[in-house]
């Protein structure tokens, strides 16, 4: 049941989950305001925003594996007090530098707060309640990334750039009060500390989530993107061999023995690369293209998140009666589909039409994505035994990452390919391309699942016992 201390459970963890995915975005539109103030290159700019996402995916793992040996509150408050630390010390910044160090800091704080949420959340709750709290929980998620624009430019409209950093103090603070009153310590199996494990990940992760955000801008033949890819999956490699010599490994690659898992995990990486592309270039769209400030493309991609917020807490309570594999079909189908809508709209269009003809398609896109973000998360979960959690949280939260740097980067390439873009209309033709590769990458997700997750029983439906089968089972 939703008893009080369950529901104060998920208000302080979906608020502090909504807080660290809303700062993945929110800085885009203030990014004018403090190139100006800071003195801030161009490099510096792509900096603000990828300090915090370097910093953010590649400690996903390490603080999830943590969180499981020494306890999740502790981790997870932890996280908030760094969180909190790097929003403050953002606002304070008076240089390029200092920006840059204090989002990395963010990005720490997020990186520990993010997949424990879930691992608290799951640990709180009974199986037969499982799936209506992740869809909470996947809700909010979903919510904090898609309005970081329109959250941005809200706060843009009267207020200095650094309130976009001082609003999180007050709440942190706040979520840190509260955790440490409601919320239960849990843990799963103690690890033996693993430096060089720990190095090997994260020096790895970062290698290629490097190479994939400088490619389009340094060029994808540069010695620094190449040899960051190479560096990264050498390591990455390295890193699998290490860990099957220990007695206890950092992270349990038996956990992948588990089709559903496996496929559950395969798909959150395309469905990442296949949306957040398009919601990167279709942002542009509507400012470049089609000419409305950040604030109004923030207030027209609501039609997108709107239907977010909606569909995933929905998509909890559909799980129990359709099952986790079919309500994700679903979404996956939803957003492929809509990706394609917008190709064909824009490339039958141009660029000169009114907004009213993308709401179809961005309604339905956002059904998807709500969907979608609560089967994927209760899939992993289940389909993963119960001292795993948080392995398999972190390891699906990370993989989800680099799928979404990973369909930025392939977009990017695709669309800035060919002619010069000299006008609006250049802007219409080479982003239909990139949407189509969108839609495809969706569709690939979409046939994981439909054609190697098997029926109901491997779904990551909320059996009592799923948490607990062995990872080998498929």
């Amino acid at each position: 049941m939703f008893t009080a201390s369950r529901i104060r459970l998920l208000v302080v963890t979906c608020i502090v989950l909504f807080m660290a995915m809303l700062d993945n975005l929110v800085i885009g539109v203030a990014l004018p305001s403090i190139q100006s103030d800071l003195n801030a290159s161009l490099s510096d700019l792509e900096w603000f925003m990828n300090a915090y996402t370097l910093a953010f995916a590649v400690l996903l793992i390490p603080f999830s594996v943590l969180g499981e040996s020494i306890g999740r509150k502790k981790v997870f408050l932890a996280g908030v007090v760094v969180f909190t630390l790097g929003s403050l010390l953002c606002g304070l910044s008076d240089s390029s530098l200092a920006l840059i160090l204090s989002r990395a800091l963010q990005g720490v704080g997020g990186a520990a707060v993010v997949p424990l949420s879930l691992t608290l959340v799951n640990s709180a709750f009974p199986p037969e309640k499982r799936a209506a709290a992740i869809g909470l929980w996947s809700g909010i998620s979903g919510l904090g990334l898609s309005v970081g624009p329109l959250v941005g430019g809200l706060i843009m409209e009267g207020a200095p750039w650094q309130m976009i950093f001082y609003v999180n103090v007050p709440i942190g603070v706040l979520a840190l009060l509260f955790g440490l009153k409601w919320l239960g310590e849990s843990r799963g199996v103690r690890k033996p500390l693993d430096p060089v494990g720990v190095l090997l990940l994260t020096s790895g992760l970062f290698g290629l989530i490097f190479g994939l955000e400088r490619g389009n801008s340094e060029g994808w033949g540069t010695p620094i993107v190449v040899g960051s890819l190479a560096l990264g999956l050498l390591l990455l490699v390295l890193f699998y061999f290490w860990e099957r010599t220990r007695r206890v490994p950092l992270v349990r690659f038996d956990l992948f023995r588990s089709r559903a898992y496996f496929f559950y995990t395969f798909a959150g990486f395309w469905m990442n690369a296949g949306v957040f592309g398009a919601i990167f270039l279709l942002t542009l769209f509507l400012q470049q293209a089609q000419g409305f400030t950040p604030l109004q493309a923030g207030v027209r991609e609501m039609a997108w998140t709107t239907m977010t917020m909606i569909a995933a807490p929905l998509a909890g309570l559909a799980i129990s009666r359709l099952g986790n594999r079919n309500v994700l079909m679903a979404g996956l189908l939803f957003q492929t589909a809509a990706l394609a809508w917008f190709a064909l709209l824009i490339r039958a269009r141009g660029f000169d039409f009114p907004f009213i003809e993308m709401l179809g398609p961005m309604m339905l896109a956002g059904t998807g994505m709500g969907l979608s973000f609560t089967p994927l998360s209760h899939g992993l979960i289940s389909s993963a035994p119960e001292e795993a959690l948080g392995e398999a949280s972190g390891v699906g939260n990370a993989t989800r990452e680099l799928g979404g740097v990973f369909g930025i980067a392939i977009g990017g390439l695709i669309f800035q390919s060919g002619s010069a873009i000299r006008s609006p209309q250049d802007f219409a033709d080479h982003i239909v391309p990139s949407l189509g590769a969108g839609s495809l990458m969706m569709a690939i997700a979409l046939l994981g699942i439909a054609l190697f997750v098997r029926g109901r029983s491997a779904s990551g439906k909320s059996a009592p016992n799923a948490a607990k089968q062995s990872p080998s089972a498929v």
